[in-house]
């Protein structure tokens, strides 16, 4: 099963970065003056993920103790596994299905998830804010006081379903079918200040491949001329988050999404559409092809 899933990873890996994407990629690369960026913005790869894996480990205690460097092969090999599914959502049960322990499966899934969900509230933290600073300044063509009301009301639902877990545990309990469940007691099992703990560990990852991106479209050639300006990387992450992908589409709604919200500041879309693309190679299709060597190596791991 996990060699057809290899194998299936492979082919789609395959299917978007060849003609349409390698050789105009290898050109445009001929033509970055800072080529230095994109040597950092690979190397923050293994710190993008590294810092993920920490994150996922810390979310495990409980359930089963692995090292770092495990935790780190097992997020990297669930990015392989996840890669065929809508939004990559098959990370998830990727992971746990890699642990050894079973026994705690569900619950090990709900924090997985949590972990997750972290990171999406980041997403929207930090997308909300940059759209209240350039959604005027750059004359979105957008109601803003309908966006900026919209987005904080989501951005606070978040915040409430991450942090008051217990009141929406006792909501799931009135559930028939849910009341005997026991994944649910995963949901007891963080105090406030670890959540916010993981949140924080959310944030620096958050920076990271943010960090990446910007080094990226500055090796492009993509100049941000003010602060105001680095606010459209959060804005594009929001974006994107918003938008159901499969990998057969998820580049192009990367690049159209970069080409809507970096076209405010320049008209260099080769540049744009490139970033976005090179960004997928490095924090996706590189650890996915990685994956696919340590998902043998994990057989023979688990079966010992």
């Amino acid at each position: 099963m996990r060699l057809l899933i290899g194998v299936a990873a492979l082919i789609l890996i395959l299917y978007k970065i060849k003609d349409d994407f390698v050789n105009p990629l290898y050109f445009q690369l001929f033509q970055v003056s800072h080529i230095h960026y994109i040597i950092i913005a690979f190397l923050l790869l293994f710190f993008n993920w590294g810092m993920e894996a920490y994150k996922w480990r810390f979310l495990m205690n409980g359930i089963e103790n692995i090292s770092f460097f495990t935790a780190f092969k097992l997020t990297i090999t669930a990015i392989t596994i996840g890669i065929i599914t809508p939004n990559r959502i098959g990370e998830i049960p990727g992971r746990v299905l890699l642990l050894n322990n079973k026994d705690h499966f569900s619950s090990a899934i709900l924090k997985t998830a949590i972990g997750a969900f972290s990171q999406l509230i980041i997403t929207f933290i930090l997308g909300t804010i940059a759209v209240f600073f350039t959604i005027e300044l750059y004359q979105l063509h957008l109601n803003s006081i309908y966006v900026k009301v919209g987005l904080l009301l989501i951005t606070v639902l978040l915040l409430l379903a991450y942090f008051l877990h217990q009141p929406l545990k006792a909501f799931f309990y009135k559930i028939p079918y849910l009341r005997n469940k026991k994944w649910l007691d995963g949901l007891q099992d963080f105090t406030s200040k670890q959540l916010l703990y993981i949140l924080f560990l959310s944030g620096l990852r958050y920076f990271l491949f943010s960090l990446q991106y910007y080094l990226i479209l500055l090796a492009f050639g993509v100049n941000f001329n003010s602060y105001n300006a680095v606010l459209l990387i959060p804005l594009c992450f929001m974006v994107t988050s918003l938008v159901p992908t499969l990998l057969i589409s998820e580049i192009g709604v990367r690049g159209s999404v970069a080409l809507l919200v970096f076209g405010i500041i320049t008209n260099n879309e080769i540049a744009i559409v490139f970033s976005s693309v090179l960004l997928w190679l490095i924090n996706v299709a590189t650890p996915a092809l990685i994956g696919l060597f340590f998902m043998k190596k994990l057989i023979i791991f688990q079966e010992k």
